[in-house]
């Protein structure tokens, strides 16, 4: 029995008496340092590519039986995936800083590869982010100094990140969902970093790591892995063959653009019909998801996680009365069909006898009117003689807390007074601000620069403006960049 299979010796390491068990195919490797229970595999080599794998699992867990305590500790506020995905790289640094490195891998490549294309179609965040941790550690041992620039990845963590960057070089799949996965391996470093880095340096690593720095960490990943336990939609995964970026609004996906949307010379042509031009949904939809995704890119490296601040909504009186000045609602337009043969003298020419009035747009606009954006009442009667039946809201926030004002509303609207006096400040309520929008009536605008920030430290997180990007995507909100811009479009948006 003994020549067929390889046994581990924990009581060499640890001075105590032990129970091996074998693993059979199917299960989890474990160490109880309570009960001094250890399963592991006892084959000699994989009878698929012959490395030995099980070799590599061994020498792990008799890490675990040397350093690892014999509980977790309290849970309290933490996910024992945190736990334990931070133990499993304390382990295999510590091997590696005493010269015994997981230097083979401890699976089969292709059956990585297949686990890493899995998840990288239909993974959440956070499992991206606990399998590539799990698969990071050292394997040179060539460094004297423990500098941490002059060491490299062992095989899985580098069959994995290859497997992740010939997805990104490639394009395989959605711009968005390429951002999550890149979010992902960025949250994975930089835990794997704080853990083994000596200190605050960013250049050499610590002599020795212990459980208490693996519990501390674990309860900041644990808010991390909570926010992004969600299965990515389908949608948002796959790559439309028809996708194009579109830098340029008076350009449609046919053609291309040198210049930047804001400075192309370019007119937009007056025949356009509505959904179909360069200005349609469609196309604002485009813009907005690449707005969202560079700003996804560029806060992807922040490992806090933002929360949005406290909302409050108001319905302050709409003092305003500007019914005799809106017209749309009002007008009648003749038509082909009705019950009311108003213009009989029409028969001849276009056949347009009956009365009809006409259809009064509308729909919900929320204005994000933190300091960066700036409206007047005139502004609001502009839109509302475009959009009779709008309903129009502001948010804006400062601190912890944020409101949403509804400003207009039925043909009235605040006063001016009142805009002055509650425009300005911070963003703080994005989020809830966005939620109260998908409850409203379609069309939805959201006018805002897309620069979203929460309450307190981590006010700019990637969380927050993913957690819009969602938002928006699931409830058809488009956006739009200023006020002059929903005067623009807004019209033809509710023409589609």
């Amino acid at each position: 029995m003994y020549k067929d299979k390889a046994y581990p010796y924990p009581e060499i390491v640890t001075g105590e008496q032990w129970t091996v068990h074998e693993l059979f195919p199917g299960d989890t490797p474990t160490t109880n340092n309570m009960d001094n229970q250890m399963t592991v595999p006892l084959d000699r080599e994989c009878e698929y590519c012959g490395i030995n794998h099980s070799r590599m699992i061994r020498r792990h867990e008799l890490g675990h039986a040397k350093w690892s305590p014999k509980t977790k500790g309290k849970l309290k506020d933490t996910r024992v995936e945190a736990i334990e995905v931070l133990e499993e790289i304390r382990i295999n640094y510590l091997l590696w800083r005493n010269k015994l490195p997981i230097s083979e891998l401890s699976m089969c490549e292709a059956v990585i590869v297949h686990k890493a294309k899995e998840l990288i179609e239909s993974g959440s965040i956070s499992n991206i982010i606990l399998f590539l941790m799990a698969s990071l550690w050292k394997c040179s041992l060539e460094s004297k100094s423990f500098g941490y620039n002059s060491i490299e990845w062992g095989g899985e963590a580098t069959i994995i990140i290859n497997t992740i960057n010939e997805a990104i070089d490639n394009k395989t799949y959605s711009d968005y969902r390429l951002t999550e996965i890149k979010y992902a391996m960025d949250i994975a470093f930089n835990f794997h970093d704080k853990l083994v880095q000596k200190g605050n340096s960013n250049y050499y690593m610590a002599d020795k790591v212990s459980f208490k720095k693996v519990q501390n960490l674990a309860k900041q990943l644990t808010i991390i892995l909570n926010q992004f336990m969600e299965i990515p939609n389908p949608d948002e995964v796959e790559r439309k063959p028809d996708t194009v970026d579109v830098n340029c609004l008076t350009h449609n996906s046919q053609e291309e653009c040198d210049e930047d949307g804001d400075y192309c010379d370019i007119e937009l042509t007056s025949t356009e019909e509505p959904g179909v031009g360069p200005n349609s949904n469609s196309n604002l939809e485009e813009r907005m998801r690449k707005t969202m995704i560079d700003e996804l890119n560029y806060r992807r490296s922040h490992s806090t996680i933002g929360r949005w601040g406290e909302m409050e909504i108001h319905e302050p009186t709409l003092s305003v009365n500007l019914q005799s000045r809106l017209q749309n609602g009002r007008d009648y337009r003749p038509m082909e069909y009705g019950t009311n043969p108003k213009y009989i003298h029409r028969y001849c020419t276009d056949k347009k006898l009956f009365k009809q009035k006409n259809r009064v747009y509308g729909g919900t606009i929320l204005i994000d009117a933190s300091g960066s954006m700036h409206f007047n009442g005139q502004d609001i009667l502009e839109i509302m003689q475009m959009l009779p039946a709008v309903t129009i809201a502001m948010y804006n926030g400062s601190h912890l807390t944020g409101d949403l004002r509804i400003i207009a509303r039925n043909g009235k609207r605040v006063s001016q007074d009142y805009l002055d006096t509650y425009s300005g400040g911070g963003n703080v309520v994005d989020g809830p601000a966005l939620n109260w929008l998908a409850t409203q009536k379609p069309r939805r605008i959201w006018v805002s620069d897309m620069h979203v920030f929460g309450a307190g430290r981590g006010h700019d997180s990637y969380n927050l403006l993913s957690e819009c990007y969602s938002i928006c995507t699931k409830n058809k909100i488009i956006n739009l960049k200023t006020v002059e811009e929903v005067k623009e479009h807004s019209l033809k948006l509710n023409m589609v």
